[in-house]
């Protein structure tokens, strides 16, 4: 008889659940009578870091007081007029796996914190990632008083906790990352520090020069401290600096040396900008707006300028390709570089208009007239061609018709409407949308205005 034995079980190896470890985020900084900002500076950040490292560097406001509050680890350090020392102290205090270094005129928008918070999930998730990425590199962009972007560009802000990683130069300084950096055009910080007001408030201007002029003796030919150095020039608000300014944008963009793209892009937007009507510079101004597209064809300031610019010497063809380059830049989600167009978009559609009108195009004549006008439906030199445009041959359009359009734009309940459409019907030798325009009016308006048709 066989004898019953035990059947052995053999178990499969125990799941090893991958848990990772918490990603711990340290948020610095380095701050000097920042307390109109220090409160959004290390509320933004919510739970995704676990501390705050904040370095004073000599506050006599409530800076370190509010700072505290807040449940910041406030550190002081003695200014000796070099960012990256002050930076680099705080980054050695500091305990988490990746480190947040926004200055405190800087912040996340919310929605960017959880986008953030998935990007270093997702790095540390991945084997090859997490091995290969330093940094996260950010969109900057900087608003003006009005709290409207005026420049956007690119720096690494988020990074890995490493001794190699470190911050050089003594103003405007660069962060040392060499390995990968991951892009992230999804994640824009907000910079206030450079309006006017700031500058007027803080002296930092005047700070700046100093700093800059010191760098500049040291390596005199960098056109990178040269274009920092314009820019401070400029902020410190003196007339007597502008040419100077100006003189070292013109040195940067001439010395043929590798500089920062968007320094370069800077300094060629404010020279031909400061110059674009200056009868007397018509020549060098059109060299630059060639050499600025031909750089920076991507730049929808330089698309726009040279397109205008081309417009105006009767090349209608070629004007019409640039500036519609220069409309399809704004469309894209991010514009690296831009200044401008970005502020003005409608000045750019008011050019696409004239160059239309002159090539015949009336289509695009009538669709471009229709963005200048919905957003600013009181242009009455746009409001005339686009009312022209209906009684070109392929487009004829009643008056009726024409008036039907109008009313999507105009309250013809609104005095300053109507008389707004109706010096643009005049101008545009409309008779009929003249009466029709006219028919809308009080009689009151009627006697005011000392006439009740056209004919």
């Amino acid at each position: 008889m066989a004898q019953n034995r035990k059947r052995k079980y053999h178990r499969p190896p125990a799941q090893k659940n991958t848990i990772h470890k918490p990603i711990r985020v340290s948020q610095c900084m380095i701050v000097k009578n920042e307390e109109k900002n220090i409160r959004r500076a290390l509320s933004w950040a919510g739970d995704l870091v676990f501390e705050k490292i904040v370095v004073d560097t000599g506050s006599t406001d409530r800076t370190v007081e509010i700072a505290e509050s807040l449940g910041a680890k406030v550190l002081h350090f003695e200014w000796i007029n070099d960012f990256s020392a002050a930076k680099n102290f705080a980054i050695e205090q500091a305990k988490g796996d990746w480190i947040a270094f926004l200055d405190a005129d800087e912040y996340f928008p919310e929605d960017n914190v959880a986008t953030l918070k998935q990007i270093l999930r997702n790095i540390d998730n991945d084997p090859k990632l997490r091995k290969m990425k330093t940094a996260i590199r950010c969109q900057i962009v900087n608003v003006d008083d009005e709290g409207k972007p005026f420049m956007l560009l690119k720096q690494d802000r988020i990074f890995r906790n490493t001794p190699e990683i470190r911050y050089s130069g003594t103003i405007h300084e660069v962060l040392g990352v060499k390995e990968e950096i991951m892009q992230a055009a999804e994640l824009s910080i907000i910079h206030t520090g450079y309006t006017q007001k700031i500058y007027d408030e803080t002296g930092k201007a005047e700070r700046n020069v100093l700093l800059i002029r010191e760098e500049l003796r040291r390596d005199p030919d960098n056109p990178d401290l040269k274009c920092y150095l314009a820019d401070s020039l400029r902020a410190a608000g003196t007339m007597q600096d502008i040419p100077a300014a100006e003189a070292l944008y013109r040195e940067a963009i001439n010395s043929g040396l590798n500089m920062v793209s968007e320094l370069k892009q800077g300094a060629y937007n404010y020279i031909i900008s400061a110059y674009f009507d200056d009868a007397e510079k018509v020549d060098e101004n059109f060299e630059f707006c060639r050499k600025a597209y031909e750089e920076f064809p991507e730049n929808p300031d330089f698309c726009y300028y040279y397109g205008r610019k081309l417009y105006l010497m009767g090349n209608y063809e070629l004007a019409w390709e640039k500036l519609t380059e220069s409309e399809a830049q704004l469309k894209r989600d991010i514009v690296e570089v831009g200044n401008y167009v970005l502020k003005n978009p409608l000045l750019l559609f008011f050019s696409m208009v004239l160059v239309a009108e002159e090539l015949g195009n009336i289509q695009e004549l009538i669709r471009c007239a229709t963005l200048v006008l919905k957003e600013d439906k009181y242009q009455h030199m746009m409001l005339a061609p686009y009312i022209q445009a209906f009684n070109r041959p392929g487009f004829e359009t009643s008056a009726s018709d024409i008036f039907t359009l109008l009313k999507k734009m105009y309250d013809f309940n609104n005095p300053r409407d109507k008389l707004t459409v109706l010096q643009a019907a005049k101008s545009s030798s409309n008779i009929d949308l003249c009466n029709i325009v006219l028919s809308t009016f009080t009689q009151d308006e009627l006697n005011w205005m000392g006439t009740s048709t056209l004919s």
